[in-house]
Parts: structure tokens; sequence; C-alpha cells
């Protein structure tokens, strides 16, 4: 399966892959650079995860997602990062790499996840990859993130209770 956890020799790879979306601010690079020092660093107990996508060749990650529970909320999950490499971008690794995230999470027992993006045009195709399958916007607030760049907020549910 091309779709795995990373190894730590990885990290710059994926850190690559999530500036190569195009969409990322410098500060959400940051971010994910630090999420990454994070998962990786044994002397650190944190609950995202990670996931790849491997393009054919174990060395090339073309996809990556992050997600872990929502501290203090009954079986809650969110699903913090999706970015496919520009080159890779419409082969349909994006919905391969969502399912499996949703797969870890039902495996965990979620009762939902929850995530947030953009309003601007570069973030309209996640939102479209999210809204056809299943995901519902729950939330919207205007001039979030900068003037003029809304937060969506959507949300899956898994189970009734």
């Amino acid at each position: 399966m091309p779709i795995e956890t990373p190894r730590p020799q990885d990290a710059p790879t994926i850190l690559q892959v999530a500036t190569s979306t195009g969409v990322f601010s410098a500060e959400e690079l940051r971010v994910v650079g630090e999420l990454l020092a994070t998962y990786f660093d044994p002397h650190v107990k944190d609950d995202y995860e990670f996931l790849v996508y491997r393009n054919g060749n174990p060395e090339t990650v073309a996809g990556f997602a992050c997600f872990g529970p929502v501290p203090l909320a009954d079986r809650i999950w969110d699903f913090y990062w999706l970015g496919v490499d520009r080159a890779f971008q419409g082969a349909g690794i994006g919905l391969q790499l969502l399912h499996a995230v949703e797969a870890a999470m039902r495996q965990r027992g979620a009762r939902a996840v929850y995530l947030e993006t953009s309003d601007s045009p570069a973030y309209r195709p996640a939102r479209t990859l999210y809204e056809r399958h299943g995901y519902a916007r729950v939330a919207e607030f205007d001039d979030f993130y900068a003037p003029g760049e809304g937060k969506i907020i959507y949300r899956k549910k898994f189970c009734a209770t």
C-alpha cells in the first residue's frame, strides 16, 4: 500500500511537499515543521499522527496528512493537514489520504472529525474534496486568518453516539 507512517528521514520531504502545494503560508509551513519535529522526537508525547503517500518509490513522498484526537472531547478528532505535491495533484492522492485518515480514526473509535480551512480561492479544491466526501460546513468566520480571508469548519460524523 502506498500509504504508511513516515520515517524520520521523510521530514524534509514532507515539508517540501507542503511547500510545493502553493497554498500554505510561511507561518503554516513553520507549524508543519514544528509538528514534524515533535512527531519524530522520542522524548515528546504528542497525539498527532502523520501518514504519507509514496508514489511507487519508497523514498518519494507525494502527499501527507496529519490528524489527532481533540483533547478533552469524547472521541472527536482533528484533521489538521492534508497536502499533495503540486506535481501529483489531481491523481486522487488527496482522496486516498482522506480515506486512510478516516479509517484510522474509525479504528480508534472516533465519533466525528472536524477540520478547518480557508475560504480563499486557493483552497477551493480542498473544500470541494471535503464536501464531496461527506463533510458538512458547520461554521464560518469572516476575516479570520486575515482581512478578506475567512475560516470554514467542517464536520463528518462517523457514528450517532
